[in-house]
């Protein structure tokens, strides 16, 4: 593992002249819309990924998708994969694929920054996970689908438009990562198998992003922070977000409000943070939302100006982790 992390740098330092020719200063609000991340949402929980579970053709297409994103979103792959492509085997022997993508950094270039979300779903009822909740929306009667939008075709749509915000971004001292796990609706498999690649003393956060699409309720439209008494990084991220954008208030990123639910172990930082890396995943929605694990998780159901407005105040609160001023 060691090997592929010393390539792994090195192509992304070679890689970084051609990168930061190319890096403009454009708004944030030209390239976070709520018509773009609508867009993205739409295509991964359409019918045809029939609802993404891990290993199956479906997924491997969803991935492949994902990856051309990246592409288009100027950030670059990984030394040893297959493109932008990670394997890994889940049980039964079957293989499953994270999507891996990188920007390189300058001064700070052996220090990362992992950006996340999975992109993985629980599939159909014909063929689903051995475990999840029961239905509580209303489906249609034929409806067989779990399309996943808010779960998580909205993270990785976010994820895709931080990798595209950032490759416009000047100050990239640190290297940033952009992840697509799967495997995380089966226990976290991707980010498990993922994490062993990492130094751990070379990571200085990882942000992951689970269910962005929706807010709690009409008088709680934040984000908040799983697990944000492990570190300060709620603090930072609020500090630098009313610095640069004043308008979002100096609490815009919340304390976990389900510290109950244990969310802090239940999505892809978990691995991560056992590591000791400070690791945190944020969400917007109720995990006892009616639309969670539901037939219903359409792409109608998101609020997509609202989204809009949590991806660029994670963007901008974490200009700080990227420019290395930063540490959590």
């Amino acid at each position: 593992m060691r090997h592929s992390y010393i390539r792994f740098c090195l192509i992304l330092f070679l890689s970084w002249n051609v990168t930061i020719c190319s890096a403009q200063s454009i708004s944030i609000d030209s390239i976070i819309t709520p018509s773009s991340l609508k867009e993205l949402v739409q295509t991964l929980s359409a019918d045809s990924f029939q609802g993404r579970l891990t290993g199956t053709v479906q997924a491997s297409n969803a991935a492949l998708y994902i990856s051309e994103a990246f592409k288009n979103a100027g950030a670059l792959p990984i030394a040893g994969n297959d493109g932008y492509i990670m394997p890994f085997i889940v049980p039964d022997k079957i293989t499953a694929f994270n999507v891996v993508a990188a920007l390189p950094g300058t001064s700070k270039a052996n220090e990362l920054v992992i950006f996340g979300a999975h992109y993985d779903h629980i599939g159909t009822t014909k063929r689903t996970i051995p475990r999840h909740v029961p239905e509580r929306g209303h489906p249609e009667k034929k409806d067989n689908i779990y399309n996943g939008a808010n779960d998580n075709a909205s993270g990785i749509s976010g994820l895709i438009h931080l990798a595209r915000y950032f490759a416009q971004h000047s100050r990239r001292e640190r290297t940033l990562i952009f992840i697509a796990f799967s495997g995380e609706e089966e226990g976290l498999l991707g980010s498990k198998s993922l994490v062993e690649s990492f130094d751990p003393k070379t990571v200085k956060a990882m942000i992951n992003m689970d269910m962005i699409g929706r807010p709690i309720s009409k008088d709680k439209k934040y984000p908040y922070v799983t697990g944000h008494l492990q570190s300060d990084l709620q603090a930072i991220f609020n500090k630098k977000l009313y610095e640069l954008a004043p308008q979002y208030g100096e609490k815009y990123f919340r304390g976990d409000y389900f510290i109950q639910e244990n969310l802090f172990s239940r999505s892809d930082n978990y691995p991560f943070a056992k590591k000791g890396i400070v690791a945190h995943t944020i969400i917007t929605t109720s995990p006892n939302d009616q639309y969670y694990h539901s037939l219903n998780d359409e792409w109608e159901t998101l609020d997509y100006p609202f989204m809009a407005e949590v991806v660029k105040a994670i963007a901008l609160a974490s200009s700080g982790l990227a420019d290395g001023s930063d540490t959590p």
